[in-house]
């Protein structure tokens, strides 16, 4: 627990820093957590039995943030290349890599390239330091309210085959404080200076508490499947990137497509 503290009293203001920041230096942060990740799920892949296309995983990791934070619009564009390139980057691994191997190592690319990249995504909308500061006011809210209440109170499992940790009572506890979370940071912020959608974040913030959870719950799947706790040991008391922001990789493209729906249908 104390490992866990310190990490967290470290971590979070360091990537609250880079938020701040923006431009080359929040993309260089993003692209390296991207990058980091790549390498811990390469490795659970390795450990389900799939083969890994390293080549295509990493550089997908790094290019997909990168060339999204000069261009947004070419998002569609990179999806395709990158489709096309995958497809010939897997005849160099034929036959060793199958049908299975193939697309668990293009899934793979989408769960954190394209993941990561929305960071930097919502970060260049209008108001965008607010947008993802408050994408994560909810993740950790709903993390920490699911973690002390599930300690606390915890008696039915929820999904206990995927994590024998997870109750329904945590679950609940997570939703209710995502909710005052994201509500509390909204007035909070709307009392310095106007926040923009702002009731409509209001309205999204359980949706989002509620996908946070499942992300959770996906990446816990995964480990499970490997027969492994975390997915590296890279930050103390929390295991590693994948770990931490498995949440986010949900939520924040999630919220990033819904907040471009708006704009395009009202505005």
């Amino acid at each position: 627990m104390i490992k866990r503290t310190v990490s967290a009293v470290i971590g979070i203001p360091l990537l609250l820093f880079f938020i701040y920041l923006g431009g080359i230096y929040f993309t260089g942060a993003v692209m390296l957590l991207s990058l980091l990740a790549s390498i811990e799920l390469g490795r659970i892949l390795k450990r389900i039995g799939i083969k890994e296309m390293q080549s295509f995983l990493y550089t997908g990791a790094l290019l997909f943030p990168l060339l999204l934070s000069f261009e947004p619009s070419w998002l569609p564009n990179f999806l395709v290349l990158f489709i096309f390139s995958g497809m010939i980057i897997s005849l160099s691994h034929y036959p060793d890599a199958g049908l299975l191997d193939i697309g668990a190592n293009f899934y793979s690319l989408f769960y954190i390239a394209f993941g990561f990249a929305h960071f930097i995504l919502l970060r260049q909308m209008e108001q965008g330091l607010l947008l993802v500061a408050y994408a994560f006011s909810v993740i950790w809210t709903t993390d920490i309210g699911a973690f002390l209440i599930g300690t606390w109170l915890g008696k039915r499992p929820f999904f206990d085959q995927i994590s024998p940790n997870k109750t329904l009572e945590g679950a609940a506890g997570g939703l209710l404080s995502g909710i005052a979370g994201g509500l509390v940071y909204c007035i909070l912020v709307n009392r310095m200076m106007p926040l923009d959608n702002m009731g409509f974040l209001i309205f999204l913030t359980p949706v989002l508490s509620v996908i946070g959870q499942i992300g959770d719950l996906f990446e816990s799947a995964l480990k499970r499947m490997a027969r492994t706790k975390d997915t590296s040991q890279l930050i103390p008391g929390h295991g590693g990137v994948l770990d931490r922001f498995d949440s986010a990789l949900w939520v924040i493209p999630l919220l990033y497509h819904i907040l471009q729906i708006r704009i395009k249908i009202f505005l």
